[in-house]
């Protein structure tokens, strides 16, 4: 185990605050039986790192476009190198494909917040492509979330006794581009958008 010291840990992440984040890697193990025995025949992996960044709005811009050929879809970079007392830490850097971006603001006095999900394939077996369908989302207007084509909207509200609550419109549809939500004074809103990706090996 080791302690990560935050105030000495360094994230790039576009020029933003970064204000968490969480890092990991899975081996992906895939275990192959045949009948007659509980040994595996044999163990497939396929590695991913996965990195998940908060961050003050506005953060950068990311495009969430399918894809149309056999071209990886888009990247972004992104690294954390931390301060770690204890087992060594290496950290993670590179190019990740987002796999999910929110934003909140809850308070018209507040900052708004973004959190980025991503994930890259690592190791010595590696995708001959990764390619992204269809991105989706719901969001208010000021949330970051870019739409190519609307559904229609829905509405979330909650209060309490005793206290004062809040309710949002929001847009839902195919997600164009995510990032650059609001943190202009006054303002409120949310928003979420998720991506699906495909790994081929040709």
């Amino acid at each position: 185990m080791a302690i990560i010291i935050g105030a000495a840990t360094t994230v790039s992440f576009g020029g933003t605050c970064v204000t968490s984040a969480n890092w990991g890697i899975s081996p992906n193990n895939q275990r192959l039986y045949c009948l007659g025995s509980w040994t595996p025949d044999q163990v497939i992996s396929k590695p991913t790192e996965t990195l998940s960044l908060t961050i003050y709005a506005p953060g950068p811009s990311y495009s969430t476009a399918p894809s149309t050929s056999c071209v990886d879809a888009n990247t972004i970079v992104a690294s954390v190198s931390p301060a770690a007392c204890g087992e060594a830490s290496g950290g993670v850097s590179g190019d990740w494909f987002v796999t999910s971006y929110s934003y909140s603001k809850e308070s018209g006095s507040d900052p708004g917040t973004e959190s980025w999900s991503m994930q890259k394939w690592v190791g010595a077996l590696l995708p001959s492509y990764v390619l992204r369908g269809i991105s989706e989302g719901q969001a208010t207007s000021n949330a970051g979330v870019v739409f190519d084509s609307t559904d229609g909207t829905s509405e979330t509200g909650s209060v309490s006794a005793g206290s004062f609550g809040k309710s949002d419109i929001l847009t839902l549809g195919v997600v164009g581009s995510v990032g650059g939500g609001s943190s202009a004074q006054g303002d409120t809103g949310q928003g979420s958008a998720s991506m699906s990706y495909t790994d081929l090996y040709l």
